[in-house]
């Protein structure tokens, strides 16, 4: 129960940096119950335990259609399960995370015959652990395993709950959801600490006159935290608890690599154009396969971020894909982003300016050809065309055999050839790129 290590981490970070000396128990009844159920709006799902009232309808009560539970009510309710957790044995009902005991149950899937210690603290810590999940679309949560940034998500609840209690019609139970709107603002550059929620609007109108809470994506989330938090690998434990409970376990987000596309594009196109187009490229990154496919790697880094539409442009063996260009702000952002995706998935600055100076090579090539310019033109489409280095290097011979000043041919050459055969793709598809935009 992954929940319950995040809320053993937690709570010792917590004690270390307020000077508290709090038990699991202790936390759970004098600082998250009170904060997170012992108002009429909760903060989030208390499942089957006795601490939530399925009777009740939320959007009945937040419209005025049903009374909210009466403070006594409340009390007899969080009375019961304190109770519940410590006279019995451990369970989907008191704990999050855990399986049934009963094989009798609607999901039994989780049942085990290993006799598991019934540890009171884990059952608390469980609840605080899941309480730090950060929402993200595509409906998963992750728990980090970071105790700054688990200190920076609890820095956030008390300003869920004055939401919640300032804005009669905002729905309650998102506060994994809350989670990751809160640290993507509050890693944001321009979060102010004198006033934390200058310039946070995290909530939009629904079709049935509530306000819901912005589901953040991923990308938007983890560039914030890796821009943030100076580390190589912090392990997320990506899960999804409802209805029908999800579980992709341990992946590890490889930070450095992640927002390494970032500081590219602001070396390469200059930092005023960085902040310009930083927040219609984070809208890119990312949306070529999706967090969930993402993790069949095995780890989040920079493939994950691959930008949709990207991978049509790469050589196949059906042949390659005309890029266009126009003047227009939209495709420069995302011809940019593309460019800079491939020039990271390369690891290797250095063929930024080798493709560029190529592709320069190539223009001029073509320029020299007086009455002949289509044919030239026919053999760097045709280069342009290969699908393998080997191909790559046979079709750059004929345009070697009509140049005298072959420097530049036979540098791209053993570059090709050096390079491992499964870069190939990214870097022709970015000499193509560098061609294309200067020719336009």
């Amino acid at each position: 129960m992954y929940t319950t290590r995040i809320g053993r981490l937690f709570l010792k970070a917590y004690n270390d940096k307020f000077e508290k000396n709090y038990t699991a128990k202790g936390f759970f009844e004098k600082v998250f119950v009170p904060l997170f159920f012992d108002y009429p709006k909760y903060m989030m799902t208390a499942g089957n335990s006795p601490l939530e009232n399925p009777k009740l309808s939320w959007e009945d009560m937040i419209k005025g259609k049903k009374p909210f539970e009466t403070p006594e009510q409340r009390k007899e309710r969080i009375c019961k399960m304190i109770k519940k957790i410590e006279s019995e044995k451990a369970d989907a009902s008191i704990a999050i995370g855990y399986g049934v005991t009963d094989n009798t149950a609607a999901t039994t899937g989780q049942i085990t015959s290993m006799a598991l210690a019934d540890n009171k603290d884990d059952i608390y810590f469980s609840w605080i652990g899941a309480g730090l999940g950060i929402g993200v679309t595509g409906a998963l949560t992750i728990l980090f395993d970071n105790s700054q940034l688990l200190l920076d998500i609890f820095e956030g609840w008390k300003y869920y709950r004055s939401y919640l209690e300032k804005n009669p019609l905002m729905k309650g139970n998102q506060i994994n959801t809350w989670n990751g709107r809160w640290i993507e603002h509050r890693y944001s550059w321009d979060y102010e600490e004198s006033d934390p929620t200058a310039g946070f609007n995290p909530l939009e109108p629904t079709s049935n006159g509530l306000l819901n809470l912005l589901t953040v994506s991923w990308v938007d989330v983890v560039l914030k935290i890796a821009r943030k938090i100076p580390m190589d690998n912090m392990m997320g434990y990506l899960y999804n608890i409802g209805q029908t409970n999800t579980t992709i376990g341990f992946i590890p987000f490889k930070l450095q690599d992640i927002v390494r596309p970032n500081q590219l594009y602001e070396k390469v196109f200059g930092l005023p154009v960085f902040l310009k187009d930083r927040s219609r490229i984070s809208k890119l990154y990312g949306t070529a396969m999706g967090l969930r496919i993402a993790c069949q790697n095995g780890a989040i880094g920079i493939p994950a971020m691959e930008p949709k539409g990207l991978r049509a442009f790469f050589p196949t063996n059906k042949g390659v894909r005309k890029i266009a260009c126009k003047d227009d702000e939209e495709q420069r952002i995302t011809y940019n982003t593309y460019l800079i995706w491939i020039l990271a998935m390369l690891n290797n600055e250095k063929l930024w300016d080798i493709s560029c100076e190529f592709a320069k090579c190539l223009l001029h090539y073509e320029v020299g050809a007086g009455k002949a310019r289509k044919d030239r033109i026919n053999k760097v489409n045709q280069l342009l065309d290969s699908v393998t280095s080997k191909q790559f290097i046979q079709n750059l011979i004929p345009i070697i055999n009509d140049e005298q000043n072959i420097k530049e041919y036979e540098n791209i050459g053993r570059v090709v050839h050096e390079m491992p055969k499964d870069n190939f793709p990214y870097f022709n598809t970015l000499i193509r790129f560098q061609y294309a935009l200067l020719n336009k």
